[in-house]
């Protein structure tokens, strides 16, 4: 065999033993969850998080990923959520853009002589992408719908590697003679990166969205005819998404570089829906993020143990309510991202709980 002969073939030998770079993938309407779908997940901690690593055709490892904490959040229909909260939602030949096919259980939140309780938040999936499109909440005691004018969008379809868009988004509240409150939402997204990534129990073929998200509120007092803002911390959600698996596979949430949020789908035949906040039997904190105090209500919170945990699982403290709402005093507790508990009947509800000064 001649010197070009055994180059050809030795080519040959490099390209059969070499791996083969993986295709990336495109997400679109189909492989998003509908009504009726439950997201079953785990909590988890990440001590150190560099949000730089990516990169087309890139290997993300978080095969180490330990679980805290297992939840729950269900998709209803809409006719499912309070009629009241379903003007816009459920109204396609009057509000075509906010018609929504389902609700997710929200966070409640308020400040002072402002309190949004029993929170459904809203979207609408299709073929131009998933938008979050407003929220029911009872205001101040008064069932409402509010809608977000323009909607959000949390994905523009399909997805592909090195899609960029951004989504302005605003919402409004009236509360007659004493003030209004507006919250201003500006959403840039990116599709950044695309390979494989590895969970506890899983290796999938995803794609990465890094979404980076600025809000302000606005608050107008209308007895003294003032008004001022608030500008909200930088949130940058980072998202992978792998094809039919309906919710992310893993999404990072971080305030300031620091992971405040970190959820992955673990395990899902051995997850059960009754340990979620998000459903009937939960409970609400408010307001959170949180400084000195916290309110925590529930419908069955009398004679529950409320614990509070670290990020590393240790008991923080424990609390056993006497009514259905109860403040715990977080003035010793330092800065940071916790675990509060509600454990009764050998069940286990849990919520988020941010503490920031």
């Amino acid at each position: 065999m001649g010197k070009e002969g055994l180059g050809y073939l030795l080519a040959g030998m490099v390209l059969c033993t070499a791996p083969m770079a993986q295709a990336q993938i495109v997400i679109d309407e189909a492989d998003m969850a509908d009504a009726g779908d439950t997201l079953r997940y785990w909590n988890g901690l990440l001590l150190q998080f560099d949000g730089g690593d990516t990169g087309p055709n890139h290997v993300w490892d978080f095969s180490d990923l330990g679980p805290l904490f297992e939840g729950a959040d269900t998709l209803v229909t809409v006719g499912s959520t309070p009629f009241l909260y379903q003007f816009f939602f459920n109204n396609p030949i009057l509000y075509p853009q906010h018609d929504a096919d389902y609700a997710v259980k929200g966070l409640e939140f308020g400040f002072q002589q402002l309190q949004l309780t029993n929170v459904y938040d809203y979207f609408k999936v299709g073929g131009s992408g998933l938008r979050n499109v407003g929220f029911g909440a009872t205001i101040n005691g008064l069932p409402s719908s509010v809608r977000r004018i323009p909607v959000d969008y949390i994905h523009r379809f399909p997805l592909e590697f090195g899609n960029v868009d951004t989504s302005l988004s605003n919402w409004d509240i009236d509360i007659p003679l004493l003030f209004s409150f507006r919250q201003e939402q500006e959403r840039r997204n990116e599709v950044d990166g695309w390979g494989t990534i590895y969970l506890p129990t899983d290796t999938l073929e995803v794609l990465r969205v890094r979404s980076e998200i600025e809000r302000t509120d606005s608050i107008y007092i209308d007895q003294f005819n003032f008004g001022f803002s608030l500008p909200e911390p930088q949130t940058i959600e980072y998202r992978w998404l792998a094809q039919g698996r309906k919710f992310p596979v893993l999404q990072v949430n971080t305030i300031g570089g620091i992971p405040v949020l970190v959820r992955f789908q673990y395990d899902l035949e051995n997850i059960s829906t009754a340990v979620t906040a998000n459903e009937v039997g939960g409970f609400s904190v408010f307001p959170n993020p949180a400084s000195e105090r916290v309110v925590v209500r529930a419908a069955d919170l009398r004679g529950a143990e409320l614990r509070l945990f670290d990020p590393l699982g240790r008991l923080l403290g424990s609390w056993t309510p006497l009514t259905d709402r109860t403040e715990l005093d977080l003035s010793n507790v330092p800065d940071g991202v916790y675990m509060l508990a509600m454990e009764r009947d050998g069940h286990r509800w849990t919520e988020r709980l941010v503490v920031a000064r």
